[in-house]
């Protein structure tokens, strides 16, 4: 594995994508919905956000110099997850929401990240995404 530190416009890609539905969320007016409780979990959200900055990171700016195939199981996952989550935003907006909704929307992105990082050959991203996963899960549940 021969990684470096520099600039890579899919790993920007990859991770843009998923955010497109955060414009949304913050453009439309918010009513009362299911996980919107106040915080009672400032350890985790350390852990989240910080596991979430440490895998933004290094899917943009640590390469691996082994190349990745634009067409191929990994990215033919991608779209499917990201279509998946944007359904699942689709319905959150609408007010359609469910504690499976609600699940679904911590799950699905990171499995999303995890099969990018495995496309970009960036396996070391993969820690801090499972534990970003893990916590971001835990959080949702805590919320409910």
């Amino acid at each position: 594995m021969s990684y470096h530190f520099g600039f890579s416009w899919k790993g920007l890609i990859v991770f843009l994508l998923p955010m497109i539905p955060n414009l949304f969320y913050l453009l439309i007016p918010q009513t009362d919905r299911l996980g919107n409780k106040g915080n009672s979990h400032l350890l985790l959200d350390i852990l989240e956000h910080g596991s979430q900055v440490i895998f933004i990171f290094l899917i943009i700016f640590l390469v691996n110099k082994q190349t990745s195939e634009m067409i191929g199981p990994y990215t033919i996952g991608m779209a499917v997850m990201l279509a998946f989550y944007l359904v699942l935003w689709i319905f959150y907006i609408m007010g359609n929401v469910n504690i499976i909704f609600l699940l679904g929307m911590a799950i699905v992105p990171v499995v999303y990240f995890i099969l990018a990082e495995l496309w970009l050959h960036n396996y070391i991203a993969i820690i801090p995404t499972v534990i970003f996963g893990i916590v971001h899960v835990i959080i949702t549940c805590i919320d409910l």
